[in-house]
């Protein structure tokens, strides 16, 4: 508007010279206006360096390196194939994972609790957060290009849900799944699992040959 006031321009040859103060020339324009073209450049000037400033205030804070590690993540689990998916990072989850790892086997985790999801996105793992008995988690973890699958939930009636789901999903994926107690197991590997464990249950026959190792006489006898 004080464009057009001071030199009769159109609308749009003023919003040009605001955008492009070089295209005034100095000689055909009033003092008044090159004492406002100066005041729109500083305006203009301070205006990129707040914008420049918010832009690397994003970039640099914590949010968003986050952010940023995020979108890697997700791109990288994106290009994953013949992987192994691990569902729940508890007790169990853990020591897979550090064999998948000691195995250099490809895998992606699916964890619930936010903080655990940014703790090992930290550590560079891929991980996804969300509920692996959704269809569209399972997905964004690449189920249909996946190798297997291990679900390792401290729940039975989650892991049952998982596992049926799972085979829907890609039919030829081996699936390994946890069992609590011994009454979901068949129910379990009835719905599709190739492999049910209860660590329960093992732990308790590898304690009882550990024990039979202090009793020799009743190796001989058997």
């Amino acid at each position: 508007m004080v464009y057009g006031e001071l030199e009769g321009l159109a609308w749009q040859d003023a919003l040009f010279w605001i955008i492009h103060p070089y295209s005034i020339d100095y000689r055909t324009v009033q003092n008044a206006t090159k004492f406002f073209s100066l005041f729109v450049y500083i305006g203009v000037f301070a205006f990129q360096i707040w914008i420049a400033e918010r832009v690397l205030v994003t970039i640099f804070s914590q949010q968003g390196r986050e952010g940023w590690k995020l979108m890697i993540n997700e791109a990288s689990i994106a290009g994953l194939r013949d992987h192994f998916i691990v569902c729940g990072y508890g007790q169990v989850g853990r020591t897979v994972v550090d064999q998948l790892t000691r195995l250099n086997i490809p895998f992606v985790i699916i964890e619930t609790n936010e903080g655990i999801c940014r703790e090992l996105l930290k550590e560079g793992l891929f991980v996804l957060l969300g509920d692996a008995k959704r269809h569209d988690v399972l997905k964004m973890a690449g189920i249909a290009r996946a190798r297997g699958i291990c679900i390792v939930i401290d729940n039975d009636a989650d892991n049952l849900y998982i596992t049926v789901t799972a085979r829907s999903l890609n039919p030829n994926v081996k699936i390994i799944t946890r069992a609590g107690q011994q009454r979901y197991a068949e129910a379990i590997r009835t719905s599709g699992a190739d492999e049910v464990i209860i660590p329960e249950y093992e732990g308790g026959l590898m304690a009882g040959r550990m024990i039979e190792k202090f009793y020799p006489i009743h190796r001989k006898l058997d």
